[in-house]
């Protein structure tokens, strides 16, 4: 078990690394920069980002702000408590989405570096990570942890009114995980039992395109400019091309140990 949670980590970890790398390669998938000041993407089950020059960190309780202006010595100017366990974080545009066991938090950075709570869309007490495209959240809720009651699915949150998230769609799942999107694309992974495709030209709206059962996805990350994904799965880390999604293929891996 401990050899398991060491591997995400590690996993996770490298995922975010190869995400920096992309962004100050200069390839994108259009949210992304390259640029010191902008946004750094990890993965959907990502502990921290950075945007416009300052790191957060998700905690189990707390929300940190750190500047990272000197690189050799990053300074923590915030720290928020948050009343329920915090899993995941994901920025968009200027806001932070934070994934809880009871709900997705939305704070604001419009007024500076230090987040400013506007919101919670509340579910069952549940792990749930959280992506957003345009208007539209993307939150996932599965079986088989320690922060779980209720059935594995999919929520398709409206958050056009930050300030009152609006449950618009509910979509059973098997064991959901992380998620990626790339135009009208929603990638959701599986855990171990694979990997689904969705079509959300009507983003609020999701429809299965494909199913692909032998790639295990707990986590992935969307390479826009490349049609890549970067997968970490039970297996290891995979590298795939959806140039046509209905027959991704495997580009490189490192296998897990």
């Amino acid at each position: 078990m401990k050899k398991n949670i060491l591997f995400r980590y590690v996993a996770l970890l490298l995922l975010s690394a190869l995400t920096m790398a992309a962004c100050s390669d200069g390839f994108s998938d259009g949210e992304v920069t390259g640029e010191f000041g902008g946004e750094g993407r990890g993965g959907s089950m990502a502990r921290f980002t950075f945007l416009k020059g300052y790191l957060y960190i998700v905690e189990e309780s707390a929300l940190k702000t750190f500047d990272i202006s000197q690189p050799a010595s990053p300074r923590m100017i915030s720290e928020i408590p948050i009343d329920v366990r915090v899993e995941t974080i994901f920025p968009y545009e200027n806001y932070l989405f934070l994934g809880t066991e009871l709900g997705m938090y939305i704070y604001s950075l419009d007024s500076g570096p230090t987040p400013v709570f506007l919101s919670v869309f509340e579910h069952a007490f549940a792990c749930d990570p959280v992506i957003v495209v345009n208007t539209t959240a993307y939150v996932t809720l599965r079986s088989g942890t320690s922060c779980f009651t209720g059935p594995d699915r999919m929520e398709v949150v409206d958050v056009s009114n930050l300030q009152e998230p609006r449950l618009v769609k509910t979509i059973d799942m098997i064991n959901p995980h992380g998620l990626a999107s790339s135009d009208t694309l929603l990638f959701v992974g599986e855990g171990d039992q694979g990997l689904k495709v969705f079509n959300i030209k009507n983003r609020q709206d999701p429809q299965l395109l494909h199913y692909f059962p032998d790639i295990p996805t707990y986590d992935l990350i969307n390479n826009y400019s490349r049609k890549e994904l970067i997968i970490t799965g039970s297996a290891g880390v995979f590298q795939y091309n959806y140039e046509r999604p209905d027959s991704i293929y495997q580009l490189s891996h490192i296998v897990r140990k």
